[in-house]
């Protein structure tokens, strides 16, 4: 009732509907800060993350991971190395050990929002500068909105196989032109999914762990139930089977190998800045690590070799392989049209998929936009609101369009790791050396010089400028991948494509490091270096156990207790527990 009775004051003015579309905002700030700049950098959503948010633990954390790995994207990740003459096993294994490396890099960059309790957004801050960081946000939103349509364009496939099972007839709804580039069912199914997909986005990050949970469960279940029946089916399967006979030389074999690592690093690189939008919410920083560190890379793993060997399996039985998850489930549903317990069981499947899908892109598209678009616009936006935004976007981009030449399209995507590789490198090395984990939360949400991360106006033009350059040198060879007949580079540089993560990530890294060796930063008002490693996190948490530290409920304002209000004015008083006590 007060939702609805908030609703009908907002009309009575202008400035009534003004103060009812503003994001909520933390209270208990000085009034003139928030009608300042500090209205441009704060709300509801930025602010840290208080106690009571943070309910992940560390079997939230490993459900999320198996969730998140045990999905479609993992089991079709060998498909398009084996096609151009990779062996399965080779594959695999490169693959699955590019997936410790990635493993390894999420935790690292995702330890500092786990200490400091805030998401992506706001530690890019850290690195890039308060204006600098639009820089890394937006990169990583633009193709959040791209993935956001097509996993749900994939989703959709997975729903029209679902409600075929359990309606045989609903593949004869009229059909449309063919300009449209999609079924009638497939268009039905994909706004069907982006239903429940915008229904569950209305639940805040934080409260999804039971979701993550039960998910886990069942499409961990269903992988293996469909892997089951293709090896009785086939009656026994190996890596024989989806072999392709190209013979290769030694180089060739060794660049499809890196082709491998690299695009396994690929498809989990956005994870490595991602992280810190689920961090943020760890109950204990090491509620992230170690059921992460164990978690991911053995759940990634599984899908993949499954996807493999079903498709082994297909092409043994039919002569095709099968790599998409609703073609694999179409021809099981073929193979029942009457027996309606096993309709169910692929009915069951595919929503176990479907699910995957969903969730792969709540956590790796719609929350990280969502917290991108709160970034940008902290005055209008909170995370809820950009999911939605970011949906609305999936469904613009018309993503069955897209795909009608899927594989430069594809091509494109796959880039994404060569996309934000800089960004992980760049924010891992500050926080752990530059920096060595020590963050002054106050400063996040000052636009002004004061701040201790304003830089040159507000830029780092250090991270700036080694994350442009350190693009560069693949650049031309991601264009050559994407249109190879209308690129031509000479073939050395082509395979710059094919490590252009480790080595974009390589670059960023080394030059941001040595750019503080020989330029380093001088007259700072808080110098890190002189700090012992997160000290300032461990002041942070010292001053919350001790109750000196409080947080109001409502606002997710950090305010300090009012029996420690005459410390602050001690001029002896720690110079990290002044900053800590600043925040307000």
């Amino acid at each position: 009732m007060q939702r609805l009775q908030d609703f009908k004051s907002a009309f009575e003015s202008k400035q009534a509907l003004v103060n009812y579309l503003e994001a909520p905002r933390p209270e208990g700030e000085n009034l003139l800060e928030l009608e300042g700049f500090n209205k441009r950098w704060n709300n509801v959503d930025l602010a840290p993350s208080p106690p009571q948010d943070r309910k992940w633990t560390q079997w939230t954390f490993l459900a999320f991971w198996v969730a998140h790995a045990a999905g479609a994207g993992s089991w079709t990740a060998g498909s398009s190395l084996i096609n151009v003459g990779l062996a399965p096993r080779d594959a695999y294994l490169a693959i699955a050990t590019s997936h410790l490396l990635i493993t390894l890099l999420i935790v690292l960059n995702g330890r500092g929002p786990a200490r400091y309790h805030i998401g992506f957004p706001v530690f890019a801050r850290t690195s890039y500068g308060m204006w600098g960081s639009y820089m890394a946000i937006a990169m990583r939103a633009i193709v959040c909105i791209i993935w956001n349509g097509t996993n749900s364009y994939y989703g959709g496939r997975c729903v029209s196989v679902a409600l075929t099972a359990i309606f045989p007839g609903y593949k004869n709804i009229p059909p449309l032109p063919k300009s449209a580039s999609i079924s009638s069912p497939d268009l039905l199914s994909f706004f069907i999914f982006m239903v429940f997909f915008t229904g569950i986005s209305f639940v805040h990050s934080r409260d999804l762990k039971w979701f993550y949970i039960i998910k886990s469960i069942f499409v961990f279940a269903a992988m293996h139930a469909i892997l089951i029946w293709w090896v009785v089916k086939s009656h026994g399967v190996t890596f024989a089977y989806i072999a392709v006979d190209k013979p290769v030389s030694t180089t060739a074999h060794i660049w499809l190998v890196l082709r491998a690592f690299n695009t396994g690093l690929g498809t989990a690189s956005s994870l490595t800045v991602n992280q810190g939008d689920m961090a943020r919410y760890a109950d204990k920083p090491g509620s992230a690590i170690w059921t992460t560190l164990i978690g991911y890379p053995i759940a990634s793993a599984l899908p993949c070799l499954y996807g493999i060997l079903v498709a082994a399996a297909g092409r043994k039985i039919t002569g095709k392989a099968f790599w998409n998850l609703w073609d694999v489930l179409d021809y099981m549903l073929e193979q029942y049209p009457h027996n309606h317990g096993a309709r169910f069981g692929i009915f069951l499947c595919a929503i176990a998929i479907a699910l995957s899908y969903l969730a792969v892109n709540l956590a790796t598209n719609s929350l990280p936009f969502g917290s991108d678009v709160t970034a940008m616009f902290p005055r209008w936006m909170t995370i809820r609101r950009g999911q939605v935004l970011c949906t609305i976007l999936g469904i613009a981009i018309v993503p069955w369009k897209l795909l009608n030449n899927a594989a430069a399209f594809l091509t494109f995507l796959s880039g994404y790791g060569y996309w934000l590789s800089p960004i992980a490198a760049i924010m891992f090395v500050d926080y752990w050396i530059v920096k060595k984990g020590n963050i002054s939360t106050p400063d996040l949400y000052i636009g002004s010089s004061s701040s201790r991360y304003w830089f040159w106006k507000g830029i780092n033009l250090r991270a700036t400028i080694c994350t442009i350059v350190a693009l560069l040198p693949c650049l031309p060879s991601l264009a050559w991948s994407i249109a190879p007949t209308k690129v031509h580079i000479a073939p050395a540089a082509q395979n710059l494509f094919y490590i252009s993560f480790v080595m974009t990530w390589a670059i960023a890294a080394g030059m941001y490091y040595v750019s503080y060796l020989i330029f380093p930063e001088k007259d700072l008002a808080l110098d890190e270096r002189k700090l012992a490693f997160e000290e300032m996190a461990d002041e942070i948490d010292r001053l919350e156990l001790n109750g000196e530290l409080a947080w109001n409920v409502q606002t997710q304002t950090p305010v300090e207790s009012i029996d420690e209000k005459g410390d602050q004015e001690d001029p002896e008083k720690d110079t990290t527990t002044s900053y800590v006590l600043a925040a307000r």
